[in-house]
């Protein structure tokens, strides 16, 4: 009988393929076993570690690369680096495993092989990865330029590539001998400037925006990114004796190319500096129009003056004005200028305007002289010589409402907003003109047309701080306080508003204690009155009799030079229901106002500014309503 071990091998082989079929792995237990693969090489471990340590890298360059001085490729070389190497760690991590002996490669999985088990350190790389997860997920939410509030400085230019019409033109370099002609090199920028904005299909950016970058290091293609434009003009003055030279550059900040560059030499007269200005900007056009889809027409400049020395004391009082500084100094300038030069127009309108805002400024009358009556004399003067001269128009309108406004003086609001749309129609490029048509706007109650005056005002000069300080008082009057402490915020941030005029209901509002008592511990609100917290408190309650402690108040009050602090009490005071202050319209339509609204001073203010019969005519402020045929009630 035959062995059963001795049964032929191919038959035994047989036998057992039959009896031993194997089976198919489906696709799911293929990935469970490729996951539990690389969890038993220590892929995941590795890849962890290595993205953990990639993000610190990146921190570090990022964070130092500036005060090391690496170049601003710097960063981006690293990231590179470390992506490239990231499939190469992955590679290295399935291959070898690290072992008391060194490096060395994996052997294949057998059926004693584990899973190693998840431990303290597998928790600490997970904890990891999450914070960074977390910190790189809110930087990119909140990288710069995508949480920036729209201000005056901040909100006045779009973010994007810059329009291929857009030109910026910095101020020209002083390099006279002396150094000391640089209101003269702004004075021949800022003509060129104005004859510019006036061409259609340019985008010109603003005087206070551009010659900001007046003694800045950067290079041309830098300062074109900050002021989102494609072209730049620069050049410089060298006024010498008799003598003159200007020279002028249009580049074309993304290529870096010159596209037209000129220099003058000419003998300095009057005739000579305009004709050049002339030339100037007629060659920019020109120069645009080849490369871009504009149209070249023909630029006359016009000769303000012929006088050199009328000229020369014209710029020099433009530019304390536009600073807003020394005014007394640009009076006397323009004086000058107007003896040398009678029917000098530009010089008589300047003229107007600072006699218009010197008191606002802090500065006293002209020596023995109603300083109103000067004012409205240089206007009529500027409108003798030009009756369409815009400036004059404005401040003719807006002396008149600073009369009915600060002085309780009768007047006709509806007149002055006439005027001052006529001047802002004959010149739609001045922004002191937008600014006073904001003010004359919200004194009506008009605030949604008032807002729409400041931002025309911040974007035609987008460093102009009065209009960037009542575009975030409007914002309050309107009840959007978040977005007002926000402006307001990077106003201050941006060297565009003061201490000295403040909206305390925006600080109150925002519960902003301490900066509330600080601004109104200012010398020129209510130093040292030691009743200040009880001022702040009396804002959360507005509509309850706050009559003793206004009283003490405004006692307390320093007597001397009362027209200007009292204009400056009055932001703090009025919302309470203070009487017997020049107002301002920015107090007046504040939210927490209302009990000033009700107040017999109020009710005057309006009626004898012609407010009520612009009201009746062009509908009433959301606050106010008419009652019967010839009254009127706010809350």
């Amino acid at each position: 009988m035959p062995r059963l071990d001795r049964v032929p091998r191919q038959l035994a082989y047989s036998a057992n393929m039959v009896r031993m079929p194997r089976k198919r792995r489906g696709k799911s237990e293929q990935m469970l076993g490729l996951i539990a693969e690389l969890r038993r090489r220590s892929v995941f471990r590795v890849a962890a570690a290595y993205l953990v340590v990639a993000w610190l890298i990146m921190q570090v360059v990022a964070t130092i690369g500036g005060a090391a001085g690496l170049p601003d490729w710097a960063d981006s070389l690293a990231l590179v680096l470390l992506l490239a190497g990231f499939p190469v760690i992955l590679f290295i991590a399935w291959a070898f495993e690290l072992s008391p002996d060194g490096l060395k490669r994996t052997g294949s999985a057998d059926k004693a092989s584990q899973v190693p088990a998840a431990g303290m350190p597998d928790y600490a790389l997970i904890g990891a990865l999450v914070i960074v997860a977390v910190i790189a997920s809110s930087q990119m939410l909140t990288r710069p330029g995508q949480s920036e509030i729209p201000t005056a400085d901040a909100g006045a230019i779009a973010d994007g590539i810059p329009s291929d019409n857009s030109i910026a033109v910095l101020p020209f370099l002083d390099l006279s001998p002396a150094g000391d002609q640089q209101y003269f090199s702004d004075g021949i920028s800022e003509e060129i400037l104005n004859v510019l904005v006036r061409i259609e299909g340019l985008d010109v950016t603003s005087r206070t925006s551009a010659f900001q970058y007046r003694s800045d290091t950067m290079g041309v293609p830098e300062i074109a990114e900050r002021l989102r434009v494609r072209h730049v003009l620069e050049g410089s003055v060298r006024r010498s004796g008799n003598t003159i030279r200007i020279t002028a550059q249009l580049i074309d900040a993304r290529s870096d190319v010159h596209l037209w560059s000129q220099t003058y030499d000419q003998s300095l007269t009057a005739e000579n500096l305009f004709a050049i200005q002339d030339e100037i900007a007629n060659a920019i056009v020109r120069a645009l129009s080849e490369v871009l889809d504009i149209q070249a027409p023909e630029i006359a400049v016009a000769p303000l003056t012929d006088s050199v020395d009328a000229y020369d004391l014209y710029l020099q009082a433009r530019d304390l004005f536009h600073r807003r500084t020394d005014l007394d100094v640009a009076a006397d300038l323009v004086a000058l200028a107007v003896e040398q030069s009678p029917d000098f127009t530009a010089a008589w309108a300047l003229r107007a305007a600072i006699s218009n805002v010197r008191g606002a400024h802090g500065y006293g009358p002209e020596a023995g002289v109603d300083q109103a009556t000067l004012t409205e004399s240089y206007a009529r003067q500027t409108l003798a010589l030009d009756p369409d001269n815009a400036l004059a128009i404005a401040v003719r309108a807006s002396h008149r409402s600073q009369r009915m406004m600060f002085h309780g003086e009768p007047g006709d609001i509806g007149s002055v907003l006439t005027d001052l749309n006529r001047a802002a129609a004959l010149n739609p490029h001045d922004a002191t003109i937008h600014n006073w048509l904001g003010m004359g706007r919200l004194f009506v109650g008009d605030l949604d047309g008032a807002l729409s005056s400041f931002q025309t005002c911040v974007q035609i000069e987008a460093r102009y701080a009065a209009c960037a300080e009542n575009y975030y008082d409007t914002l309050a009057a309107m009840g959007r306080t978040d977005e007002a402490l926000a402006a307001l915020e990077a106003n201050l941030a941006n060297g565009l508003s003061t201490t000295q005029w403040v909206n305390f209901a925006v600080l109150e509002e925002n519960d902003e204690r301490l900066a509330f008592l600080i601004a109104a511990n200012q010398p020129w609100i209510l130093p040292g009155f030691p009743r200040l917290g009880e001022i702040y408190d009396a804002y959360q309650t507005p509509n309850a009799d706050h009559s003793e402690l206004l009283r003490e108040a405004l006692d307390y009050m320093p007597p001397d030079d009362r027209d200007h602090p009292a204009l400056l009490l009055s932001l703090v005071l009025t919302p309470l229901g203070a009487e017997g202050l020049p107002v301002s319209p920015v107090s007046i339509w504040q939210p927490g106002a209302s009990r000033y609204r009700q107040t017999p001073a109020f009710r005057q203010l309006m009626r004898s500014s012609g407010t009520f019969d612009y009201w009746r005519e062009h509908g009433f402020p959301a606050p106010c309503r008419p009652v019967g045929a010839d009254d009127f009630a706010c809350d």
